[in-house]
């Protein structure tokens, strides 16, 4: 009898949850352009390439091509709702909303660029917002789902589409941010110092929304908390430096999609891509409008911040070995996120500058240019245009390998080293051959910061890739209805078709993860078992998403995975109190339905406990706060991490 009431026990036990996030993905689509109905496939946009402070003869200004949409006056599209509000004064009332299917500005391709027309700041919004969402749908091959809670505005619980809010004229402060509990992205605005750098005029009036770099900032933010459930747990230093790093990343890259821009800085710095500012600097105009003190007194000229790490630094080049002569900023875990991050951002900077650097080396040797030269004597126009192309299609693949290693970071307590181990295991996947040394100039920038990642002898290529689960070879790992001939889609492959489809997806995949005789290889433990010594309260599992990447390789091949997320919490007992520990598994499973990667955290672990509650006490401590329950403290984490990171 009693083994029978267990059993009965056992099978009544919830075993795993579905996340909401799961069927939201329905929710969350880019408009679909149909060849049948003969509609244009872009609008054209005018927009600030950088923000204002740059000369349009140094191609601060261009129009853009935005994927077409039909547009709501707002704008408001299938993905964003521009909110004009009140910009301040003297900029004119806004209205009415930005009507950009008006024929007069559909001719007109836009409002012309200009701070003084609250229109514009409107369409800069807009449109920077789309080509940030382009490029990582085009990526990873899919729409990306807002992880905005349902009912939030401007979506409600009976709309199907849900929509990310932009506020251009949010607030009046040195600051913008995004918020998921919001459900928006706030830009702020605020007057320059009395003797601000730059171009900026004394006391004249600076808004975030025009500068390119914060929009796609924001957006990358908000991009990165829809594809990762858990990356805004502060849980340690990481997890803030990554968010901030890769956004930035992702802002820098994208310089490089206006090759007005990047001729005119290879023109100044006369062929070297690291000494170009316009290409290296993130935020210009925002950072020389802070550089005026209060008395008067000019600082240095700066921007917010730049993709090269240190001034007089021996050499911006991942094949230099460190010395002691100018070497880089290291890997620091007590410092400030915003320079933790940008430690990431230097690596990755570094080696995309040492790719463009070989891969242009050639032209200039047809042109008879010896590399000495470089940087000290004016090129040819037809030199600096080809050297600008090839720059830019560099550029492209590392953004597109950035944001396609997210599909293969584990969804909880992420390190910066973990994302290097993503990096070179992402392009493998598409790349097997590595003819012109893109993960070996990766991995030689991190080690050159002393970024390791954990448990990995060797900085090599076969060291960093992520492991296949821990099984026999002759019995893989295969879920049952998740095959890739199993699936059903809405036409596309990067859409799924409808929310009971993704509830059927994640039921097998929850059934299968959860097993008893499996969980531990999903760095799961089952609900039935008594959680170790100091965990209390050990929760199902919970499915957070599943997904289809879908991949072009150099080669032609269109290669396609599943990929998901499975995470579990538990309660641990500290010293200073109860804390929620978060642990699970980002899965990879091939076409065959073959789980091929399980990259994760185990959700017992006391090594992470301990490292967690580290940072909980030192560099962390203003995101967590202490709420007392029936006698017992317990550590929470704070609302809104990633505005009050920005704070």
């Amino acid at each position: 009898m009693a083994k029978a009431s267990r059993a009965r026990k056992r099978a009544s036990t919830v075993r795993y949850q579905i996340s909401e996030r799961v069927t939201r993905q329905a929710s969350t689509r880019a408009y679909r352009w149909r060849r049948e109905q003969r509609k244009p496939v872009t609008r054209q946009l005018w927009i600030y390439t950088l923000d204002p402070s740059v000369s349009d003869r140094e191609g601060g200004v261009t129009k853009v091509e935005v994927p077409w949409e039909e547009l709501d006056p707002g704008p408001k599209g299938q993905l964003f709702e521009v909110v004009a509000g009140q910009p301040p004064e003297p900029l004119a009332a806004v209205t009415k909303p930005l009507d950009l299917d008006d024929p007069d500005l559909l001719v007109t391709d836009g409002v012309p660029p200009s701070p003084s027309d609250p229109r514009f700041h409107l369409q800069m919004a807009y449109a920077v917002c789309s080509l940030t969402y382009a490029a990582f749908r085009r990526a990873l091959g899919r729409d990306i789902a807002w992880a905005i809670p349902p009912g939030t505005p401007p979506s409600t619980a009976r709309a199907r589409t849900v929509r990310l809010r932009i506020r251009p004229f949010a607030f009046e402060q040195q600051n913008a941010h995004y918020s998921r509990e919001s459900g928006d992205l706030a830009f702020g605005w605020f007057r320059a110092g009395a003797r601000p750098a730059g171009f900026t005029i004394p006391g004249g009036l600076v808004f975030t929304v025009l500068s390119h770099d914060i929009i796609a900032h924001e957006t990358t933010h908000a991009l990165l908390d829809g594809l990762r459930a858990s990356f805004q747990e502060p849980t340690n230093p990481d997890v803030l430096a990554f968010h901030e790093g890769f956004a930035d990343l992702v802002a820098l890259f994208l310089h490089f999609t206006y090759p007005g821009v990047v001729e005119q800085s290879l023109r100044r710095s006369r062929g070297v891509v690291g000494h170009g500012s316009l290409l290296t600097d993130i935020a210009r105009e925002f950072g020389y409008a802070r550089t005026g003190d209060d008395d008067g007194a000019v600082a240095g000229r700066r921007a917010l911040r730049s993709g090269i790490d240190v001034e007089g630094i021996h050499a911006f080049d991942s094949d230099e070995p460190p010395d002691g002569r100018g070497a880089p900023v290291c890997y620091d875990p007590t410092v400030e996120p915003h320079a933790l991050g940008t430690v990431l951002v230097s690596a990755v900077f570094e080696a995309f500058v040492t790719i463009a650097r070989r891969k242009t080396a050639r032209l200039t040797a047809i042109a008879g240019v010896d590399p000495q030269d470089l940087g000290t004597k004016p090129l040819s126009d037809a030199l600096l245009a080809a050297i600008g192309r090839e720059t830019c299609a560099v550029a492209g693949q590392f953004l597109t390998m950035c944001i396609r290693a997210i599909d293969y970071c584990p969804p909880v307590d992420m390190l910066l080293g973990e994302y290097l181990r993503a990096l070179v295991t992402a392009d493998l996947e598409v790349e097997p051959v590595d003819k012109w040394g893109y993960r070996e100039a990766l991995m030689r920038s991190f080690r050159r910061r002393r970024i390791f990642p954990a448990g990995v002898p060797f900085m090599t290529e076969d060291a960093l890739r992520w492991q296949p689960p821990d099984t026999p070879p002759d019995v893989p790992l295969k879920v049952p209805g998740l095959a890739f001939g199993d699936l059903r889609f809405d036409g596309d492959p990067g859409r799924p078709a409808d929310e009971s489809e993704l509830t059927r997806q994640a039921d097998a995949l929850g059934r299968f993860v959860t097993a008893p005789e499996r969980a531990h290889l999903f760095m799961l433990l089952p609900v039935d078992d008594k959680p170790p010594t100091g965990f209390t309260q050990v929760g199902p599992a919970i499915i957070d998403s599943i997904r289809i990447a879908r991949r072009v390789a150099p080669d032609g091949r269109i290669v396609f995975d599943t990929i998901a997320e499975v995470t579990q919490s538990c309660t641990a007992t500290t010293a200073d109190g109860l804390v929620d520990l978060i642990g699970g598994c980002t899965i990879v499973i091939n076409q065959d339905g073959v789980v091929r990667y399980t990259i994760g955290k185990r959700v017992t672990s006391r090594d992470r406990l301990a490292r967690q509650m580290k940072a909980i006490r030192g560099p962390l401590k203003g995101f967590w706060t202490t709420r007392s329950s029936r006698g017992k403290r317990h550590l929470h984490k704070r609302p809104d991490m990633l505005a009050r990171l920005h704070g």
